[in-house]
């Protein structure tokens, strides 16, 4: 194991978790330092109540593995949801946490809040977020863990969540060591293709308090901009959150790696559709190769 985790996220075919076993294979002959589990496609729990049957698959199939874990959440799991619904929320990403805590995993990862854009409440919200996490730190703690908030963008119109930028500002008043980001480089892109702002100072912005970083390839165009059919048109037009290979898009990425400031530890997931595993090598060592430069840009700051 080096010093500089590299992984990538595991691919999901049947939500009762009979194949992971065989994908793991796939990705520990690949070389990864890291697999992130998707929690968000098994079928693990079932309202905040984990299930003792599928877990026990998973940790089977976990079990013995060269490679750590990160763990991906829910992506509905929403701070800024109506008040009543929150405490559901908090015990689905503790239950979560138990999951991780099970595989022995480094991260939690989650996504930012979002709502409609012209809520009413919005500091609030951001508020009622902040309150959360704080909670979740705790828990957190007590496993070992660090929960990794993401950024993400808008994916429908009108609705608001956070920039790179503001989500660093959430986690830095929060002041805990084990509610940290995940900056996905791709999102911050697309976060400004859509509401503006620059999208290359936000993700260095946010670099600072990452702990974890999910590298895809893509041109920073909303979705919307324009109607596509297929995914593959979608690819052709260069339209949304493609997860392209590394080098397929058009992301500055090795001049963020340059220029962003991560933390020592932090580690770099490569979060690659099963539509392009026969790229799947080639993108891990540009990976490698990119988050090489940052750790040795970090090293020279």
């Amino acid at each position: 194991m080096t010093d500089i985790i590299v992984g990538m996220t595991a691919q999901v075919a049947r939500p009762d978790g009979t194949t992971l076993a065989h994908e793991l294979d796939r990705l520990e002959r690949l070389g990864v330092d890291l697999v992130e589990i998707p929690l968000l496609s098994l079928d693990v729990m079932a309202r905040a109540r984990i299930l003792p049957g599928p877990l026990g698959r998973l940790v089977e199939a976990c079990a013995g593995r060269a490679p750590d874990f990160s763990v991906h959440a829910a992506i509905g799991l929403n701070f800024f949801g109506a008040p009543e619904h929150l405490p559901l929320h908090f015990d689905v990403l503790r239950a979560s946490l138990d999951v991780a805590a099970r595989l022995r995993a480094r991260h939690v990862v989650m996504h930012s809040g979002f709502c409609a854009g012209d809520a009413p409440d919005l500091e609030d919200r951001y508020a009622r977020q902040r309150a959360w996490l704080a909670r979740a730190g705790v828990e957190a703690a007590a496993r070992d863990l660090v929960i990794c908030v993401e950024n993400i963008f808008p994916f429908g119109p009108g609705v608001h969540t956070a920039s790179p930028a503001r989500l660093a500002r959430e986690i830095a008043a929060l002041g805990d060591a084990h509610v940290r980001a995940t900056l996905d480089v791709g999102h911050g892109f697309l976060h400004a293709g859509a509401r503006g702002g620059d999208a290359f100072a936000e993700a260095v912005t946010l670099s600072e308090v990452a702990a974890h970083v999910h590298l895809h390839d893509s041109f920073g165009v909303p979705e919307d901009t324009f109607w596509a059919y297929t995914e593959a048109e979608k690819m052709h037009f260069g339209l949304g959150d493609l997860h392209l290979p590394l080098g397929w898009g058009g992301l500055p990425l090795e001049r963020l790696m340059r220029e962003a400031r991560f933390p020592e530890s932090c580690s770099f997931v490569v979060e690659l559709p099963e539509r392009f595993v026969c790229e799947a090598a080639e993108t891990l060592a540009e990976a490698r190769r990119l988050a090489k430069l940052a750790r040795e840009a970090a090293r020279a700051a």
